[in-house]
């Protein structure tokens, strides 16, 4: 596995990324007349069987998976990963797909589609993409037609992305009130927790990546999303969805604002 994948994983609550073959040594529970389960290999291979049919332009670069709980008799019943794929069009910026399932009823089949940004191995979520099944039925046929879907405007949706992220650029963070706002803002909507927060604030300040020393709303969308990484396998697409949005609503607006003259 790559250090891209070992890295991004880190955004997972720190832990390292499972093999597949760990994986697929997971046996998935019996079907009965109202549950209808997937099993997490096939979940795997149906999104990078349809990748390599749909994406066209784009590289596989890494891929890293998160299984929970790690010890007892429910091990691995709940499966996490993220795929990323390299674009022409942008070399710092993958396409990146998100999965999820479970073996025990708690998680609905789940795949959506974003981005990562390669320089800091950040998510960027937008949550347009998204698909989920309820393990019933003909839950794989189903599961398999919408990631098919899916990936039909994915492309699409990836250079939405990249245009949000130059957007971002265009718009100054003056000074730190300004930031501060944007962030206590993300904290009182519950996106940032309250370690996360202070990391937000840190990753601001003193940015860890050359380059996000720019004071504008892209630097502290990557702060935010910096510290984003300690979220939960379970939390860590809906938490980058919403600060995406955030910033791209709110933090715009508020900046705006400011810009024109308005009092914070």
């Amino acid at each position: 596995m790559s250090r891209n994948a070992q890295s991004q994983m880190s955004l997972k609550s720190g832990k390292k990324s499972v093999s597949l073959e760990e994986i697929v040594s997971i046996r998935p529970p019996i079907a009965t007349d109202s549950y209808a389960p997937v099993s997490h290999g096939q979940l795997i291979e149906i999104v990078k069987m349809q990748a390599d049919k749909q994406l066209e332009g784009y590289e596989f670069v890494d891929e890293h998976y998160g299984l929970s709980p790690k010890i007892g008799e429910n091990k691995g019943a709940k499966l996490f990963g993220v795929l990323s794929y390299k674009s022409k069009f942008d070399s710092k910026i993958a396409l990146s797909i998100g999965l999820r399932n479970s073996y025990d009823q708690s998680l609905a089949v789940g795949v959506c589609m974003g981005a990562k940004v390669f320089v800091c191995d950040n998510l960027m979520f937008s949550g347009d993409i998204r698909v989920t099944r309820k393990h019933t039925g003909d839950v794989l046929l189903d599961v398999e037609e919408m990631i098919t879907t899916s990936m039909e405007i994915a492309p699409v949706r990836h250079r939405d992305l990249l245009r949000d992220a130059e957007k971002m650029k265009q718009f100054d963070v003056l000074d730190n009130d300004q930031a501060y706002a944007v962030l206590g803002m993300a904290y009182g909507r519950g996106i940032l927790k309250p370690r996360q927060l202070l990391g937000a604030k840190q990753a601001w300040q003193n940015p860890p990546q050359e380059d996000f020393k720019d004071r504008n709303l892209w630097s502290l969308y990557n702060a935010m999303t910096e510290a984003l990484k300690t979220s939960t396998h379970r939390d860590v697409l809906e938490s980058h969805s919403q600060a995406h949005s955030l910033i791209m609503n709110q933090g715009i607006e508020l900046i705006s604002n400011v810009s024109e003259g308005d009092s914070l």
